[in-house]
């Protein structure tokens, strides 16, 4: 009996330590309508020919509606607002705009700017060229990342074209 109670009790020790591991870790957003495009991703900002900002975080993220072609789009946190006294500090954005998934692109014109986390705002944005290529940069950690490159201009700096460049974020220290 003792011998029965012993492997019933090893048994049982054996099925918890499979059944604490049936967490699902995959943090991939697939189930979005924009997957793959939405993410966060660190970029650097060029203002004309000079790189103003590196490591800058943007943001793809789905509506609120669930919308197949638009999302939000932003620059920097959600309190993160231009200054226009500074003309390396008037980069921000967030507004809704459209896209494409099955092309991997995105765009829009004349959008409200919501940066420095407004309810509304007279200045705009927009976005040409938007694209995103699955695998199609290496991080600095040295990890295949989706890269991410678009243009956009702003009615807080008429005139001046923005570029951005960048990578999936990936979590590691180095990136």
């Amino acid at each position: 009996m003792k011998k029965f109670i012993y492997i019933f009790c090893l048994m049982i020790s054996a099925l918890s330590f499979v059944s604490c591991n049936s967490e699902d870790f995959d943090y991939d957003i697939d189930y979005t309508p924009i997957h793959p495009l939405g993410g966060q991703y660190t970029v650097s900002i060029t203002r004309g020919d000079v790189v103003i900002k590196e490591g800058v975080d943007c943001f793809l993220a789905n509506t609120s509606a669930y919308d197949t072609d638009k999302c939000w789009i932003r620059i920097g946190s959600y309190s993160s607002s231009n200054n226009v006294s500074d003309e390396n500090s008037r980069f921000y954005i967030n507004g809704k705009i459209s896209c494409n998934v099955s092309d991997l692109s995105f765009e829009g014109s004349d959008v409200e700017n919501l940066a420095g986390n407004v309810a509304s705002s007279d200045e705009t944005f927009s976005v040409s060229d938007g694209k995103l290529v699955l695998k199609g940069i290496t991080a600095p950690s040295g990890t295949v990342s989706d890269k991410i490159s678009f243009t956009y201009t702003t009615s807080v700096d008429p005139g001046v074209v923005y570029k951005v460049e960048g990578y999936r974020y990936t979590g590691w220290p180095e990136d």
